[in-house]
């Protein structure tokens, strides 16, 4: 019986699409979709990467998924077993790696700055020099004007508003809160909003292809055209740091249910 691989590469030499076609349109990079037909899910990224590939790729051929599923049993199992082997590759290297030359190295360096900081102690200090220096009152502002700026006194959200509008295919997952909200690929012109009071997780498989707002601020790009990013987390704590303005206005609170009438 044919391999999978070689069951979906006669599918789509029968369709006469080429891989660099479905590369174009899925935003999958060309080395995974040959890694897919070649059966080397080794070279797949691992995790919900491999099967959401899988499922792209068969989407774009017009294949049942649940039909390949029936045929290839042990599919998943065997995708789950190479990401396993790339965790148990990297603690390898952490006990290969050379911890006893890194101590000696950091043990040594001690000793030259110590010695240094000998050295530096043990040089004549110039006498201080005695200068004469106006003491400025503290400037005590008009109890209106300290009423005022206690009152511009920011409050932190209670939600997150996110707004998507994609300019680009891209195949995304949106968690809001633990919750599965979105799932698939969107094309240009689709949008997408959801507000979530703890936490958003973001899987992207082109973070180039979208732009996004969060309560109302413009959002940094999560990364260039076609790249894969994944584990994007936003809570209430942090999704300042996504915000392509420094410092955002104090008025996040009135996006917050509390200050709505």
């Amino acid at each position: 019986m044919a391999s999978l691989g070689q069951e979906l590469k006669q599918e789509r030499e029968k369709r006469g699409i080429s891989l660099e076609e479905i590369s174009r349109v899925t935003r999958i990079s060309l080395r995974f979709l040959q890694a897919i037909e070649n059966d080397n899910f080794e070279a797949l990224p691992g995790g919900f990467f491999n099967k959401a590939f899988l499922r792209a790729y068969l989407n774009y051929l017009g294949i049942d998924e649940k039909a390949i599923l029936s045929r290839y049993p042990h599919l998943w199992r065997q995708v789950e077993v190479f990401s396993g082997r790339k965790e148990a590759a990297g603690e390898e290297g952490l006990k290969s790696f050379p911890w006893a030359k890194i101590v000696s190295l950091i043990f040594f360096l001690a000793i030259g700055l110590g010695f240094l900081f000998l050295l530096f102690q043990l040089r004549p200090k110039p006498e201080p020099t005695i200068t004469r220096s106006t003491i400025v009152e503290p400037a005590v502002l008009p109890p209106e004007v300290v009423e005022k700026k206690e009152e511009k006194k920011a409050f932190p959200p209670q939600e997150i508003n996110l707004k998507i509008d994609f300019i680009e295919r891209t195949w995304i997952q949106v968690y809001v809160d633990g919750s599965l909200k979105l799932d698939g690929i969107k094309h240009p012109g689709d949008t997408f909003e959801a507000t979530a009071h703890q936490e958003l997780l973001i899987h992207l498989g082109n973070a180039g292809g979208l732009n996004y707002t969060l309560n109302g601020f413009r959002g940094k790009p999560f990364g260039r055209s076609g790249a894969v990013v994944k584990n994007i987390r936003i809570t209430l704590e942090n999704f300042k740091d996504f915000l392509e303005e420094e410092s955002p206005p104090d008025s996040f609170h009135q996006n917050s249910p509390s200050s709505q009438p």
